[in-house]
Order: C-alpha cells, then structure tokens, then sequence
C-alpha cells in the first residue's frame, strides 16, 4: 500500500493498523504458551528424587505406571498389551523414537523393569527415566 504525503491541515483519514497487529501477535504468543501447558497431560504420581536429572529432554512420548499398576501413555490409560502394539506403530513411523518412563516411587523395581521391557520389545531404544529434583 502506497503513502502519499499528507497535508498537516488535512483530517486523518487512514486507520494505523501497526498497534492491532502487535496487539494481536502478543496474544498470539501468549494462547500458544498457555495452550502447551493445558494440552499436556498429567497423571498423579509421586516420582523419585535425583539431583542429577536433566529437566531439558527433547519432544518425547510419556508412559507412567502408578501405584495401582495402571499404565497410561500420553496421559491416557492404556492396557499393557496395548502399549506394545501402539509404541510399534509409533517406533515404525519414527525410528528416532524417544519414551520418558516415569513410575511411582512405590511401585517396585520388577513392575518397572517389566514396562520397560515391554517398551524394548516395541523397538523403542530411546528410553528415559523420569525423576524428579528434590
């Protein structure tokens, strides 16, 4: 859009849009933060302490076990049997597949060693356990 110069006497007859944009770019920022925090699920589990944890892991798939021994991957629950069938799907799509196996510090150590090799059966080698910092 073209700007002709204008004469000082003359009334403003051209709207600034520059302030709506910014005002609405700001917005746009602030729904895309807020709507990151609202999508991700979460399931209440108490996670052991590590002061050697790395909070800073890349895009992942999540799977907890709590104290009931219910599994739930990407905060849905989910049968054991199922886990395996989604997590080769998955892992046939993205070979780079990365998994954060988070457990209730309750839950004995056989209970997460046996999810965990159900994940290692679906193909998935990338596998992080989640802790917490104390």
């Amino acid at each position: 859009m073209a700007f002709s110069p204008q004469d000082p006497d003359e009334p403003i007859t051209q709207i600034n849009v520059v302030p709506l944009v910014d005002i609405m770019l700001v917005l746009l920022i602030i729904f895309m933060l807020t709507a990151s925090f609202i999508s991700t699920p979460s399931v209440p589990v108490r996670l052991p302490k590590s002061y050697t944890s790395d909070p800073s892991l890349p895009r992942s798939f999540s799977i907890v076990l709590n104290t009931k021994d219910e599994v739930f991957y990407q905060g849905k629950q989910i049968a054991k049997e199922d886990l395996t069938n989604q997590l080769k799907a998955s892992a046939a799509t993205n070979p780079e597949l990365r998994v954060v196996l988070s457990a209730d510090d309750a839950v004995t150590h056989g209970k997460v060693i046996e999810l965990l090799d159900l994940v290692r059966q679906a193909g998935v080698t990338q596998v992080a356990l989640g802790v917490e910092k104390p």
